[in-house]
């Protein structure tokens, strides 16, 4: 591993096999410390008070919906970021996820991890044939062992999943039936401060119950290819959606950040993965 690439060739064998792989050391220490303190601050809860954990209702929501503070767009467009999404992709013309971030506290007695279990982030039928791949990825800012609410997935499922779609009996939930028949298949991967998990989408995949002292804290980020040049019209509003600071996941809600926040410099590669400039 060297450099912006942080994938070796095994790296990369693995990630065909297994449909997942861990990027080492993508981002550096000192900026998983500056993201965990604006996610915990976000989500105004103490890292070195327990009883702040748990004060989010519902009780067992893991996700916070912090988009634009300075320290995430840091960590979309750190050049290992890239590298490691190039990497996968075979390609450097990318667009970033407007995606969030998570706090998965351990369990107690009044708190149980709600998920989320197995699951896809997509539907069914949009599950990609085996010769393509869409990709997700979640950024660890604290070390994360396994039994510390880690990311979970079933490795290799994406080279049998359709053919497994195809044996499920007439009117089976796909949903329900992986989670009844491979839930026990599901290997949580950990990962120290600043390693990057990208796995394949059509994994079954999510987090998993924490059993340790410390909360895992994530950031959620994925990178796609740029197929074509954006229009002006979807440049205005990827500008727009940056500078008023609005929320992610097609939300695009004028909500805590866009009151109190303020609007993240961009680096010249974070204004072509937000597809402000041309690749």
């Amino acid at each position: 591993m060297t450099g912006n690439l942080p994938l070796s060739e095994e790296d990369l064998r693995f990630w065909k096999e297994n449909g997942y792989v861990v990027a080492r050391q993508v981002i550096p220490i000192e900026n998983c410390r500056a993201t965990e303190r604006a996610i915990w601050e976000f989500a105004g809860m103490d890292p070195d008070d327990p009883e702040t954990w748990y004060l989010d209702p519902p009780v067992g929501n893991i996700m916070k919906e912090i988009y634009q503070h300075q320290a995430l767009w840091d960590n979309r467009q750190h050049p290992r970021m890239h590298g490691a999404f190039s990497q996968i992709w075979g390609t450097e013309k990318l667009s970033v996820s407007r995606d969030r971030a998570s706090i998965n506290p351990p369990e107690r007695p009044g708190y149980e991890f709600k998920g989320p279990w197995l699951h896809w982030d997509l539907r069914i039928e949009e599950i990609p044939p085996l010769e393509k791949i869409g990709v997700q990825g979640i950024l660890y800012l604290t070390d994360t062992a396994a039994n510390q609410g880690a990311f979970s997935c079933v490795p290799g499922f994406h080279l049998k999943v359709h053919e497994w779609l195809r044996s499920l009996p007439e009117g089976a939930d796909p949903r329900e039936a992986v989670r009844e028949e491979f839930g026990d298949q599901a290997v949580a991967i950990e990962g120290g401060a600043g390693d990057l998990v990208i796995w394949h989408t059509a994994l079954p995949h999510g987090s998993s119950p924490n059993s340790a002292q410390v909360p895992r804290i994530g950031q959620y980020i994925t990178m796609s290819p740029v197929r074509r040049e954006p229009s002006e019209e979807s440049r205005a509003e990827s500008e727009r959606w940056w500078r008023e600071r609005r929320t992610g996941l097609g939300k695009n809600e004028k909500a805590q950040e866009h009151r109190e926040g303020t609007t993240a410099t961009l680096t010249p590669l974070g204004r072509k993965l937000l597809g402000v400039d041309s690749w």
